[in-house]
């Protein structure tokens, strides 16, 4: 028997963090392989994350730094992604553990493994949206709580099934969580939304609060997402924003940064850029003004941003 541990992406975001907590308790309730599994996390929690935790009486995911190689004659940590495939995005140390499985709705990028291993991955808006299917696969009914974390991370991924990555599926699971609860949906997933401090935010959280290095033509490009119901205040910081963004770059020994301020509310995003960004302009056919560019119905960072911008390489 072998302790697995779960995690999602860096900058964890509702999704990475719901998916990684309930498929660990799925995972144990079904003693799955004989193993235990261990929620962990690369990164602080969401307000929203750590609000439905708390509330739930749920431990919040164990945060882990890196994956230290095995000792000598020891098996290397098995590990589980959540919400993420790219090891640019994951823990540091990935190449000491062994992969067990990934649950993931993004494209696969530079993803090798030396053994078979489990892969759930589906283009469907939310990690949660195939973990609850996967209670529905192997014969397990959530529990009202575990219904209540996934449709929450649901509805926050897909902005409240207005993303273009929402499909037909995960509208027809956020039904059926929100009958078991006796809730909306939508209604259920925007006063989530707004438990986010966002008036309070600052430049730099704006900027890395949820931001993915994604390698671009020989070049490591940061791009990220701000959230908010009123892009007003962000617009008012544009010059703290890009100076945070430059900071943030810097750091992470990134070529360029790209940052969407996604306005839910006007179903748009305002799109700033630093550094190299040639073939993210190229992708989104957009130029670098100081402003920054308004690109209406852009909700989306994986469907409509990275997609355009991977596919322009």
């Amino acid at each position: 028997m072998a302790n697995v541990l779960v995690f999602g992406h860096q900058n964890p975001d509702n999704d990475a963090i719901m998916s990684t907590v309930v498929l660990s308790q799925l995972l144990n309730q079904l003693e799955y392989q004989g193993n235990t599994y261990t929620a962990c996390c690369l990164g602080p929690l969401p307000a929203e994350s750590a609000k439905l935790l708390e509330d739930a009486g749920v431990p919040a995911p164990t945060l882990i730094d890196a994956i230290e190689p095995a000792e000598e004659g020891a098996e290397p940590q098995l590990v589980i992604l959540t919400d993420h495939n790219e090891p640019g995005q994951s823990v540091a140390g990935l190449e000491n553990a062994t992969i067990f499985g990934v649950v993931d709705h993004h494209r696969f990028g530079d993803f090798t493994t030396a053994a078979p291993l489990h892969i759930v991955a589906l283009p469907w808006g939310s990690s949660c949206s195939i973990v609850a299917k996967l209670f529905e696969v192997m014969g397990v009914e959530p529990t009202d709580t575990q219904a209540k974390l996934l449709l929450s991370a649901m509805m926050t991924d897909t902005l409240m099934l207005k993303s273009p990555t929402a499909t037909a599926v995960d509208a027809a699971i956020a039904a059926k969580l929100g009958e078991q609860l006796g809730v909306d949906p939508v209604k259920f997933g925007m006063e989530v939304f707004l438990t986010r401090p966002s008036g309070s935010f600052t430049a730099e959280q704006m900027v890395g609060n949820d931001i993915k290095m994604f390698e671009v033509a020989g070049t490591k490009l940061l791009i990220g997402q701000y959230e908010t119901v009123d892009k007003s205040r962000a617009l008012g910081m544009i010059g703290e924003i890009r100076e945070a963004m430059r900071a943030y770059q810097a750091e992470k020994v990134a070529d360029g940064i790209v940052l969407c301020i996604t306005d839910i509310m006007e179903e748009g995003s305002q799109v700033l850029l630093e550094g190299d960004t040639a073939t993210a302009q190229k992708g989104l056919e957009i130029e670098d003004v100081a402003e920054g560019v308004w690109m209406p119905g852009v909700l989306s960072r994986k469907k409509q941003v990275a997609a355009p911008i991977l596919a322009a390489n």
